[in-house]
């Protein structure tokens, strides 16, 4: 469904006003970098509707397995969570409406916000998003799955960026879970070379942690507001 272009610019400067701490990364994102991540707001437009949903999102600058350019860090979320109203279902907002509507869903958008926008974030903070993001379905459903064991490989490479020692912590918490190899095997992941990469990777923290520097050069991340992850 075809929305008039004023109403999408109307949509995306009322977001831009109300969260001056995040950049206009496109029409419908706002992001900041945060360490070794990148965080922000996405509208995301329904299909056959004129209708968006606002959601809170995480990407990664160490990589994915899709690549470790920034190409392949931005091609998806590591965490997309939505946005709930008052009765806990998520926002439908009509582009129409949005308006009437955005005063009073501004408001309910900032509590809900789980990270600092403004300020640098404690590495427990950021752990603890992950934690509860875990434990929310469909996710909750398979807790020994790979979706589960990419979360528990992204807490660890985010906790590397602080110290080593941060990461072994929670490969000790990887290696006390008798995880589901059949999921693994499902996914196209081999457990072994999987386990042994989030060895490697803290052995070679340096080559980590320049892949990060790099991809906060590229052009359009670089211009991003900025605060740090902390212990």
């Amino acid at each position: 469904m075809k929305i008039d272009d004023n109403l999408k610019n109307k949509v995306t400067e009322d977001w831009k006003n109300a969260f001056p701490q995040l950049a206009l990364f496109a029409k419908d994102k706002f992001y900041k970098v945060l360490g070794p991540l990148v965080i922000g707001i996405e509208l995301i437009k329904l299909p056959r509707t004129a209708d968006y949903r606002p959601h809170f999102v995480i990407y990664p600058l160490f990589g994915n397995r899709m690549g470790k350019d920034i190409r392949a860090c931005l091609s998806g979320p590591i965490l997309l969570q939505s946005y709930l109203n008052e009765k806990g279902s998520q926002y439908d907002v009509s582009f129409e409406k949005h308006s009437i509507l955005f005063k009073d869903m501004i408001e309910s958008i900032y509590n809900q916000t789980p990270l600092s926008f403004g300020n640098n974030n404690s590495l427990s903070s950021l752990l603890l998003v992950f934690d509860k993001y875990s434990k929310q379905p469909p996710l909750s459903a398979a807790p020994k799955s790979y979706l589960q064991a990419s979360l528990y490989e992204m807490r660890l490479k985010i906790a590397l960026y602080v110290n080593t020692q941060e990461a072994e912590g929670i490969l000790k918490k990887i290696n006390g879970i008798n995880w589901d190899i059949n999921h693994f095997e499902a996914c196209g992941v081999d457990f072994n070379k999987w386990h042994q990469s989030l060895q490697d990777v803290i052995k070679e923290r340096d080559l980590f942690l320049e892949v990060i520097e790099q991809n906060k050069k590229e052009k359009k991340i670089a211009k991003l507001p900025y605060s740090e992850l902390i212990v």
